[in-house]
């Protein structure tokens, strides 16, 4: 490929969900689809999406004539239980959610404050307090409660047994701030680390609050033999939501994917219950692309990688641990096979490429799952580590017998595209910059602008690319500060190409004279 092509057994899987990511949205496309409305007292019913619009003007056209009959009211119970405590992973994927930082950016800020003393060990992938810290979490959620602002006049009493599972705790417990945290000032650290100490604090508390609990309504009302469905909750105790909404009010931008919970009460209805003049209306939508990959969606995509072909008594799963995953991401950034834009990670044209050379077995997040799992076992001694060895080197021979030669098209796939400067004057073809040089692609043509010309050097002015595009183009080039080695001083003028097709290029100087 004439290039160094970095492969791993992380990375690798996970520049390939970044790639089926990129291949879904590219090859995405777009449909339309149809809703009727009808407008009831207080609320609007809709009906199933429509592919065809003149069966939605039809069913809008009968439905205003027509009666509209309530066929069915459900009320059901639901509880949203509160969110378990930080390990590292969830800390990085929230903290990218809602501040925009990356997962390094996270994992540098939280060791920061562990060695600050104001935050627990960050590199865990447990949710959980060991049994024993029921006391010591009870009075650091105290201690936020008077110390975080958005807990200011809230009435609150936290209840961390839902915190605690020793079965559930490896070799560090979640993340939460210490009891250093009731000495320091705030306001003296730094913004980045005190969004992060307030997140985990602020996580400890909604994992001690009570459970989020509301009542979902749907009616299904019956107009023109078409179903049509309202939809609506009422919250019976807004428990943890209430305060992660305080929380939310006193972040400065808003957070992607926020739980809106936007739904209104639906009215009493009652089956049987007729109404007339009914008022309805088409709406067009397009269907939606697959989003692309944040650091904090790659984050989940990584951590759960894999979990559908490993046991439910695995030792690990997904990609990567919760202290490598961050590297993993930096390293495909930094190899250039990915790339930020702003929250989203895209894979880069380079990226794309290695994936379709790969084969399959090396892409898969599949056989890295089970490599983990064993490494794993390997630790703690349930597994032979010759074992192990002996499979991989099986498998690398049978790549190599698989793979013997590169297709004339792979090989290709990594040829750096140069951009054209601009068109040679002698035989029309493209120039090229090159490392010392500005040249001609026509190998029989001799044209070159030399970097290091002693025309420019003299002058002191760099032969930029964008000063050899304009020579090219229209033959000059005005330049500022021009350097005179006769006077010592600086002017403007005009540098002109004047090519005689000789083994070098020649530059002379135009000076227009003020008037």
């Amino acid at each position: 490929y004439n290039r160094t092509l970095n492969v791993g057994r992380v990375q690798t899987p996970t520049l390939k969900m970044l790639a089926d990511r990129d291949a879904a949205i590219t090859t995405f496309k777009k449909e339309k689809y149809y809703h009727v409305r009808l407008a009831l007292p207080g609320t609007e019913a809709v009906s199933e999406k429509l592919s065809d619009p003149a069966a939605a003007e039809n069913l809008k056209a009968a439905c205003n004539t027509a009666q509209a009959i309530c066929k069915s009211v459900t009320r059901e119970k639901k509880t949203v239980s509160p969110p378990k405590l930080f390990d590292l992973t969830g800390l990085q994927r929230e903290a990218n959610r809602i501040f925009g930082y990356t997962a390094k950016q996270t994992l540098d800020l939280a060791q920061s404050l562990y060695e600050k003393q104001l935050l627990t060990y960050p590199r865990t992938d447990s949710s959980y307090l060991t049994d024993d810290m029921g006391g010591t979490a009870t009075q650091i959620s105290g201690l936020l409660c008077k110390k975080l602002p958005f807990m200011q006049d809230v009435t609150f009493s936290p209840d961390v047994s839902r915190t605690l599972n020793s079965k559930k705790v490896s070799d560090h417990h979640a993340i939460i701030p210490t009891q250093e945290f009731a000495k320091t000032d705030l306001a003296t650290l730094p913004e980045s680390e005190r969004n992060i100490l307030i997140l985990a604090g602020a996580r400890l508390l909604f994992a001690a609050a009570e459970p989020h609990i509301y009542e979902a309504v749907t009616a299904v009302f019956s107009c023109s033999d078409t179903d049509f469905t309202a939809k609506g909750k009422t919250v019976l105790c807004a428990g943890w939501k209430d305060l992660e909404r305080r929380y939310r009010l006193t972040l400065k931008t808003k957070s992607d994917h926020e739980d809106s919970d936007n739904l209104s009460n639906v009215p009493d209805f009652t089956e049987g219950q007729t109404f007339s003049n009914i008022s309805a209306t088409v709406t067009a939508h397009d269907t939606q692309p697959p989003k692309p990959l944040t650091e904090a969606s790659l984050l989940a995509a990584m951590e759960h990688a894999g979990s559908e072909d490993t046991t439910e008594d695995a030792e690990r799963k997904g990609l990567g641990t919760p202290a490598t995953r961050a590297a993993v991401i930096e390293k495909l950034v930094k190899s250039g096979f990915a790339e930020r834009r702003g929250k989203q990670l895209v894979p880069t044209k380079n990226g794309i490429n290695l994936v379709c050379v790969l084969p399959d077995s090396l892409t898969s997040p599949k056989l890295t799952a089970e490599w983990e799992n064993t490494l794993t076992l390997i630790a703690k001694g349930k597994s032979d580590p010759e074992d192990f060895m002996q499979g991989i080197e099986e498998m690398a021979g049978e790549l190599v017998k698989a793979y013997p030669f590169l297709s004339d098209g792979d090989r290709e796939r990594f040829k750096e595209e140069k951009p054209v400067i601009g068109n040679c004057p002698r035989c029309g073809s493209s120039v090229y910059e090159g490392r010392k040089n500005y040249y001609c692609e026509n190998r029989d043509c001799t044209f070159a602008m030399w970097k290091n010309d002693r025309f420019f050097e003299e002058r002191k002015t760099a032969f930029t690319p964008k000063l050899a595009a304009a020579l090219l183009k229209s033959g000059k080039a005005n330049i500022k500060r021009l350097y005179s080695p006769k006077t010592g001083k600086t002017y403007d003028g005009t540098v002109v190409l004047a090519d005689t097709g000789g083994k070098y290029v020649n530059y002379r100087i135009e000076i227009t004279k003020k008037k």
